[in-house]
């Protein structure tokens, strides 16, 4: 029986932490992107709003939203950085 693992893209990864290792990079870049754009819908909608003092506080919330949603994105990435560092665990670090 051929081991098509080594034919493919993930041949090289031995555990199921060696992928979601790899998979990290992905989910910060996706999330990131996610938070971007739900802040420029908020800023076009906050533009748009004519005034409008319900769609203003719509737009208010998508911002401030977004800029939490960034704010625990940096706290989930500087966690998984330094946490293994500081406690000397011999965990991968995504790069």
């Amino acid at each position: 029986m051929k081991n098509l693992s080594q034919d493919y893209a993930f041949g090289d990864l031995q555990s199921l932490g060696q992928i979601i290792n790899g998979a990290m990079p992905l989910f910060f870049s996706i999330a990131a992107l996610s938070v971007v754009i739900y802040f420029l819908i908020g800023a076009v909608k906050f533009i748009t709003s004519s005034g409008d003092k319900n769609t203003v506080a719509s737009a208010r919330n998508m911002i401030i939203h977004a800029i939490i949603g960034f704010i625990l994105l940096m706290l989930l990435f500087l966690i998984l950085q330094f946490i293994p560092q500081f406690f000397n665990l011999d965990l991968p670090v995504f790069q």
